[in-house]
């Protein structure tokens, strides 16, 4: 029937209380969620009906949720009344929403532009959007429709682009809304930045009075087109950077380039001859008005800028303003030309400075022109202080020994800089051309120096340095020692260097031995000694060094965060690469483990082949996950990767280790027995420790399984386990109890079928413990071909197995349980553990009533 006539404010009651009833009723049969959008253009009506819906569905099944653009709704005062209203609400919650995060601007690129995007594209995109939405879309857009989406303009998406017509109206509509002096006012102080000062604005607008500037910034603030940047003063900001750049563009090149000159003089002025952390802003200012200054200020404030940087570890700024600084002076970095003066020098130095810290290619080439212009120029001392400049050397490739070794001739024999130059020279050689005996002599050298001139700063790097080359060519006690040495020195002295360096080696020192002075807390201090310092090689070995131990500990989740957060730092470090494949691989996750097995593969290719570090990884990183995968395609490659690595004169035992240690897992793999057998000297010097992601002892063991000699196999594989048991290094005892079982299925001495059954169980048992899927799968196999065979019955008394009645005549004889282990080729510990079972299963209660039970049972 037709409704009864009221009065308008009673029938807008009963529409509003028809319209909740009706979703009210709705939600009750199902949970309903009510999205109303772009709640800054509703009507005021509506608004009210709104408010009137959320007052009466708090014990309903109802959501509503609003969307608004801040601003718009900020300039609406219904919509604020009721934004008001609703805060009030126990049921309401508000939730600002930001910018897209880094991650989502990759994955918006991928939809607008159909095609991935490089890192360095997506990070200057975020940082030039502030990842908006809207106005990412339009970038990207405009970026396709320019066909400018690759690599090349990662670092100019801010610098260059310009703003796209879409973003430009959005802007241009509100800034329309402002008065002529105020959108003047803000357009000189979009020359100053995303921020700029009140008092310095109005130094720069002069023509201004005080009160009608303060007007002005008023009236831009009611606007929301600025805001004042939190707890810095009088201090305003930009509430985005392109509405900044919308201003920007507003003014004639003409314009902004004598703002630019008038801005950095009137900062010259208020900062005087100490501008501190301002002088990044005096360097850019005055690069953008070198057309009517001339280029003198932006280089000399580039250097202030740059060192300034360099002094916090801010490399990347650093660079920035050094290559600013030699764009000012026309300097080309791909020429060799000798430079035209010491500003260029400077600059040149500076340069190489950052980029050593950063990304190292070039920084050499930029260090040795600074080097020849100061050589040249007869000043030594700056000649000598380039060349020690401690960039990290090449392993099997000249970086710095030519450099160096070109500065000693320049420095007086038994001085301080002698000693800095021999300090880097021995550190070089031992790396780049593997002479350790030369290396040594160099570092004792600079060492003697510095203790005579008592300078403990150069004595700590020189022992960093010592640590270096001791670790490449395996002398582990002494790396453990020196850094011993450099903690002590560390005292009252700022060698954050030396320190990361030393904790580095330390680390993977204590890696490699186990259980060697505090493994965590090596492991730990390195990483924190890194990021101490903003070291990225350093950073990304230090966490290399602990993804490898969380691993071998059987914590992967810990070892995939340590190597995702390795990669970010450095996306090419191939012991990363490798660790994040054998990860996958020893899980089961081989879709995922190939994805780093083709970066491991062809950041090695990118090598020149020879001893370094990369190839020597690819030639025992590839036989190891081709073993876990069961494919051997890349077998071939790795076999070249390792004989180019011993071909070399150059390569460091470390690397030499690498390339014998692949060939012998590769020789294994293919039946090539002899060619295994060949590497087994080379490898049996380092036995007892852990190296190349298989157990030292394991590897032996495996080639004297192969080879037929199973006594050495056993004593092998027995002293791998009691390594592996000792050290907790869980992941590593399926590998050795999956051959360890086999040698002893073969042999089939007395005891042996039991102790290899006993070996699966234990294999299985880890494998299961961690999730290692390929190995658990091969060990149920080995499991399955142990059944097969007849299990005899124990042949000696109470039980006691052959290796238990062998030790038991030893502990009848006399022996101590270290001859014992002696004699049996086993661990100490291993003897004490058959003892204790010997005691338990004859019921003695020492070692002399054992010895009385052998008697009697004539085992003696």
């Amino acid at each position: 029937p037709a409704p009864t006539p009221v009065e308008p404010e009673q029938a807008r009651f009963r529409l509003f209380d028809a319209v909740t009833s009706f979703l009210k009723r709705a939600a009750a049969d199902q949970p309903m969620l009510l999205v109303l959008d772009d709640l800054q253009w509703a009507d005021e009506p509506s608004l009210l009906l709104l408010q009137f819906l959320a007052r009466q569905i708090e014990d309903s099944r109802l959501m509503v949720v609003l969307t608004s653009r801040e601003v718009e709704a900020a300039g609406n005062p219904a919509v604020s009344e009721t934004l008001a209203q609703l805060s009030r609400l126990p049921a309401f919650r508000r939730h600002v929403l930001g910018g897209l995060e880094v991650k989502d601007v990759h994955r918006l690129f991928q939809a607008e532009a159909g095609h991935e995007a490089d890192a360095g594209l997506v990070q200057s995109l975020h940082a030039h959007t502030g990842g908006n939405p809207f106005f990412l879309s339009e970038v990207i857009r405009l970026l396709v429709a320019q066909g400018a989406t690759g690599e090349e303009r990662g670092d100019t998406v801010g610098g260059e682009l310009g703003l796209p017509q879409g973003v430009r109206e959005v802007i241009g509509q509100r800034l329309r809304r402002l008065t002529e002096e105020c959108n003047r006012a803000l357009a000189t102080a979009s020359v100053v930045g995303r921020e700029f000062d009140f008092r310095m604005l109005g130094i720069v607008m002069e023509d201004i009075p005080e009160s009608g500037l303060l007007e002005l910034v008023e009236e831009a603030l009611a606007a929301h087109i600025v805001e004042e940047a939190a707890g810095q003063g009088e201090r305003y900001q930009f509430t985005h950077a392109l509405v900044q750049q919308t201003l920007l563009e507003s003014l004639s090149a003409s314009r902004k380039v004598r703002l630019h000159a008038r801005i950095g003089e009137v900062l010259e002025t208020m900062y005087g001859d100490d501008p501190g952390n301002r002088v990044a802003e005096l360097a850019y200012h005055f690069s953008q008005a070198a057309p009517v200054l001339g280029p003198g200020k932006s280089v000399q404030y580039s250097i202030l800028a740059g060192e300034r940087a360099l002094k916090y570890y801010a490399h990347e700024e650093a660079m920035d303003h050094f290559l600013r600084g030699l764009g000012a002076k026309g300097i080309d970095l791909d020429q060799s030309d000798p430079l035209p003066d010491g500003e260029a020098a400077e600059l040149l130095f500076g340069l190489g400075k950052a980029q050593a810290a950063v990304i190292r290619g070039g920084a050499v080439r930029n260090l040795t022109r600074a080097f020849d212009f100061y050589a040249e120029a007869g000043d030594s001392a700056k000649a000598v202080e380039v060349a020690r400049y401690p960039i990290i050397p090449g392993v099997g490739r000249i970086r710095v020994t030519g450099l160096i070794s070109r500065a000693l001739q320049l420095a007086p024999e038994d001085s301080l800089e002698a000693a800095h130059l021999l300090s880097r020279y021995g550190w070089a050689v031992g790396q780049e051309l593997g002479d350790y005996e030369q290396a040594m002599s160099a570092l004792n050298k600079a060492l003697s120096i510095a203790q005579a001139q008592d300078d403990r700063e150069l004595q700590m790097e020189t022992l960093a340095n010592a640590s270096e080359v001791n670790f490449f060519c395996l002398r582990l006690n002494e790396v453990l020692e020196n850094n011993a040495k450099i903690l002590e020195l560390g005292d009252g002295v700022t060698g954050l260097q030396a320190e990361a360096i030393s904790s580095v080696n330390a680390a993977l020192a204590g890696f490699v031995l186990g259980g060697q002075n505090r493994p965590q807390e090596l492991l730990a201090a390195c990483v924190a000694a890194a990021e101490r310092i903003s070291h990225r090689p350093l950073l990304a070995a230090a966490l290399f060094i602990n993804a490898a131990a969380a691993f071998v500990q059987g914590d992967m989740d810990a070892a995939r965060k340590f190597t995702k957060r390795g990669l970010s730092s450095r996306s090419g470090i191939i012991q990363l690469l490798l660790t994040g494949a054998i990860v996958e691989y020893s899980t089961g996750n081989f879709e995922a483990g190939a994805e780093y097995v083709e970066r491991l593969k062809a950041t090695a290719r990118n090598i020149r082949p020879g001893p370094s570090l990369e190839f020597a990884t690819n030639g025992y990183g590839l036989p190891i996950l081709a073993e876990i995968s069961g494919s051997f395609s890349d077998l071939d490659e790795a076999r070249a990767a390792s004989e180019a690595v011993l071909s070399s004169s150059a390569a460091t035992p470390f690397a030499a280790f690498l390339a014998r240690a692949g060939l012998a897992l590769n020789s294994l793999m293919v039946g090539d027995v002899a060619g295994a057998d060949r590497q087994y000297q080379g490898l049996k010097q380092y036995q007892g420790q852990f190296m190349a992601w298989i157990g030292v002892d394991e590897m032996l063991g495996r080639i004297c399984q192969a080879a037929g000699r199973h006594e050495q196999a056993v004593a092998h594989f027995e002293s791998g386990l009691d390594f592996c048991h000792r050290n907790a290094y869980i992941t590593q005892v399926p590998r050795i109890c999956l051959p360890y079982a086999e040698t002893l299925r073969v042999r089939n001495q007395s005891g042996d079928l039991e102790r290899a059954q006993r070996l699966i169980e234990e294999g299985l048992a880890a494998a299961r413990a961690v999730g290692m899927v390929p190995f658990e799968t091969r060990l149920l196999e080995a499991q399955d071909r142990l059944a097969s065979e007849k299990l005899p019955a124990p042949a000696y008394p109470q039980g006691l197995t052959q290796r238990e009645v062998e030790v038991l005549r030893l502990v009848a004889a006399g022996r101590t349980d270290r001859e014992i282990a002696e004699e049996l080729i086993i661990s100490v510990r291993t003897v004490t553990t058959h003892v204790g079972n010997i005691l338990n299963k004859t019921g003695a209660a020492n070692r002399a009533e054992a010895a009385s039970f052998a008697t009697r049972h004539g085992l003696d």
